[in-house]
Formats: C-alpha cells, sequence, structure tokens
C-alpha cells in the first residue's frame, strides 16, 4: 500500500527542514503586509532552530539560517532582514541531531511536525501564531489521511496538537479544517498521476530501448 505522494510534491528544497517549515514559509509570501511578513519570519526562523537545534548559536549560524529562510523562499520573500541575505546556491546546511524514534509520539506526522509545534507553543500568543497553527493542522490532517487512508474529525486533529504540545495549543473555536473528502479526492488525484506518469515513462523506455530493425537484419547476414 502506497502511504506517500512525494512525488507530486514541491520539491524540498532544504531537506533538514521538512515540509512543515516550507509550508509556513510559502504561507509567509501570501501575506500582503510587510510588517506582519517580517514578524512571521521570525518565527518561522524560531522554529527551524527547533527543527536543527545547535549549540553553536553564533552570529554566522543565524545569518545561516535567515539565508536558508531567503533560499526556501527562492528569493521572493520581502522582509525587513535582520543580516544581509544573498541569491546564492546553498551548499552547506545545519547538521541535524539524531533523535531515537521512540520518542515520536504519532509516526505519521513525523518528528519535524512535533518539533514545529512545540517551536510554535513558545512563541506569543496572537493571529501570526494562530495563522501557522491553522496551516500545520491542515498538513497533519492530509498526513493522518494519507497514511490511515480514513476519514478524520477536525476534534481529533486538535486532541494530538494539544498532547504534542501539553495542552499550549489547540484549534480555535469555530474553525474547520480542509475537508476529508477533499483531501482523499486530491490523494487519489494524486496517486493516478503519478501511476500515470510512471506507465507513460515505462512505456516510452520499452520503447526507446528497443532494438532497430536494422541492427537484427544485420546480425542474420552475419
Amino acid at each position: 500500500m502506497e502511504r506517500d505522494y512525494n512525488t507530486t510534491r514541491a520539491k524540498l528544497l532544504i531537506r533538514e527542514y521538512g515540509r512543515n517549515v516550507q509550508n509556513l514559509i510559502e504561507y509567509a509570501l501570501s501575506i500582503e503586509d510587510k510588517d506582519k511578513r517580517t514578524k512571521l519570519a521570525y518565527i518561522i526562523i524560531s522554529v527551524m532552530q527547533q527543527v536543527n537545534p545547535t549549540s553553536d548559536t553564533n552570529d554566522e549560524y543565524y545569518k545561516k539560517l535567515w539565508n536558508h529562510l531567503y533560499f526556501i523562499s527562492e528569493y521572493k520573500l520581502d522582509i525587513d532582514y535582520p543580516y544581509e541575505v544573498n541569491k546564492e546556491d546553498i551548499k552547506e546546511t545545519p547538521s541535524s541531531l539524531s533523535y531515537n524514534n521512540n520518542r515520536i509520539m504519532y509516526r505519521f506526522y513525523g518528528l519535524n511536525t512535533e518539533l514545529v509545534l512545540k517551536g510554535l507553543a513558545t512563541k506569543e500568543e496572537g493571529e501570526e501564531r494562530k495563522q501557522l497553527l491553522l496551516v500545520m493542522a491542515n498538513q497533519m490532517k492530509e498526513m493522518y489521511i494519507n497514511w490511515n487512508k480514513s476519514i478524520v474529525g477536525d476534534d481529533l486533529i486538535d486532541q494530538h496538537i494539544q498532547r504534542i504540545t501539553d495542552g499550549v495549543l489547540s484549534l480555535p473555536e469555530g474553525v474547520e479544517l480542509t475537508s476529508s473528502n477533499l483531501i482523499l479526492k486530491k490523494l487519489h488525484s494524486n496517486l493516478a498521476s503519478t501511476k500515470s506518469a510512471h506507465k507513460a515513462k515505462k512505456t516510452f523506455s520499452k520503447k526507446g530501448g528497443s532494438r532497430p530493425k536494422f541492427q537484427k537484419n544485420a546480425k542474420k547476414r552475419r
């Protein structure tokens, strides 16, 4: 049974931070107000620290984080950067600490999801944190359905968020996440597209790999 559809997702620009951080940066790009984008960027940088912790937190480390943020946004995030950022290839990424898989509460979310939520839980309560939480909650709902292949209620996602953050974070009252049926439809469509692409590639490879007839005839003449 296939449990993931990464072949149909956008490419992870820096894998060490995971898809959740990339999604948060994509959300920041959708914010029109520059001051709000800048505030969100500081929250995301803090989350990036949670995902890739290090004991060497000097200026070079923070400068690297901001450059990574700029790179993941494909150099589109217009904010007030505390360091100079450059358009350059990112060849060096922060080294990840090794974690014991037994510490993960829910395997279908992965460790990075839990680290992102815990990072958000340390931030000041407000509209920015609320919106980032909703981005994460919808991502978690898709992950859950992708893994379990079943419909899930928003209340269960909320319970998982509360447990991961020791009750600090919870879904705002009255908020509805993306419909389970819409998520299932999207996943089925992605799977069908992936299978179709693989089938077309396989067919093309067979046709391209077949030996030309003149070569076969040449063998006979020998």
